[in-house]
């Protein structure tokens, strides 16, 4: 397993180039915890061949979605994520699924901020919670699709959180 500690400092300081609002210390255990239950920090693909890649399993069509349909109208943010992921800005301007497959799975910096802006979307407070987290994580992040459970998540979570 990789360290928490400083797992998290880092995936603050990713969050921090994005702005102070989206750098609280809830939102970086939220990250965590969502990664840690997602992968395990062990897996950069879905297992059986699936579409989630990176230890976020972020979805690239869900990536494509922020990229597309949020950050298209939003100019300054697509800087401020240019920055915090070191991607260039041209792979925000033209969107292709087979790039950012390719980003997301390779690029720490990139499942972060993608993972951060998929929970920013979400038309709910961000709870403060262990408990709080596995509810938004399974509602905003996982889905009533997915199979995830808000018990396994605290399960799996609370070992190292």
């Amino acid at each position: 397993m990789i360290d928490i500690k400083q797992t998290k400092d880092l995936v603050k300081r990713i969050l921090t180039k994005l702005g102070s609002k989206y750098n609280s210390d809830d939102a970086v255990n939220l990250i965590v915890g969502t990664m840690i239950i997602e992968s395990r920090f062990k897996y950069f693909r879905q297992m059986n061949n699936g579409p989630a890649r990176g230890f976020a399993q972020l979805e690239i069509d869900s990536v494509l979605d922020v990229i597309n349909n949020w950050l298209k109208y939003r100019p300054a943010m697509i800087d401020r994520c240019v920055h915090a992921t070191m991607i260039p800005k041209s792979f925000f301007d033209k969107a292709d699924k087979q790039d950012w497959d390719y980003l997301i799975e390779t690029n720490f910096a990139a499942q972060v901020v993608f993972a951060r802006l998929c929970y920013w979307r979400a038309p709910q407070k961000m709870p403060s919670t262990m408990s709080g987290w596995s509810k938004y994580w399974k509602k905003w992040y996982n889905t009533e699709l997915g199979s995830g459970e808000e018990s396994e998540f605290i399960e799996q979570v609370s070992k190292y959180l």
